[in-house]
């Protein structure tokens, strides 16, 4: 994306637009496993946000939720958002706009996605102050300094506390370093 051109919500991202074009027969049967998936991790969260709560469930990273939406919202972008820019929060503005008229399967995927990208952003945020403790102890600092990640991934899950544990595996870190 070069300066001044705007990411455009009617393209898709290079994964999900490849599928997208992809389409056939075999195809079918991905966006089925797709939804699938994308049922069974909102009612994972849904279990989470209830009190039931799921231990160590995944945050969605960035290009992941980008990915399910184009999945799910195409036809509701091209009819409701169609020339919203992806960022700066415009086309998250778009969907609440037109909430109720989205079919149910964005819906669906749109309430699952922001609840995973906004656990994700808290984790990041908060994990000084949820962790500091496990960091005194683990890292031998008294706050999240520019070594903390490596520090945390460097100690075994179950030397942290149950819930720097669970807020750094929501961070997403633990899973993108293994993927790097």
């Amino acid at each position: 994306m070069g300066a001044g051109k705007p990411y455009n919500a009617t393209l898709k991202s290079s994964d999900g637009a490849a599928a997208m074009r992809r389409r056939d027969a075999s195809g079918s049967e991905i966006m089925k496993r797709v939804f699938a998936a994308a049922v069974f991790a909102a009612s994972l969260l849904a279990s989470f946000h209830i009190g039931v709560g799921v231990a160590d469930a995944q945050t969605l990273s960035y290009a992941d939720a980008i990915d399910q939406l184009a999945a799910a919202c195409t036809a509701d972008v091209r009819k409701f958002c169609r020339g919203v820019e992806l960022g700066g929060g415009k086309l998250r503005s778009c969907f609440d706009a037109h909430q109720a008229a989205l079919s149910p399967r964005c819906q669906q995927t749109r309430a699952m996605v922001y609840a995973s990208i906004t656990r994700r952003a808290a984790a990041q945020r908060d994990i000084g102050q949820i962790c500091e403790a496990d960091i005194e102890r683990l890292c031998g600092t008294s706050h999240a300094d520019t070594h903390l990640v490596e520090c945390l991934l460097s100690v075994s899950p179950a030397a942290m506390s149950a819930r720097c544990n669970q807020a750094f595996t929501d961070t997403g870190w633990r899973t993108e370093r293994a993927q790097q």
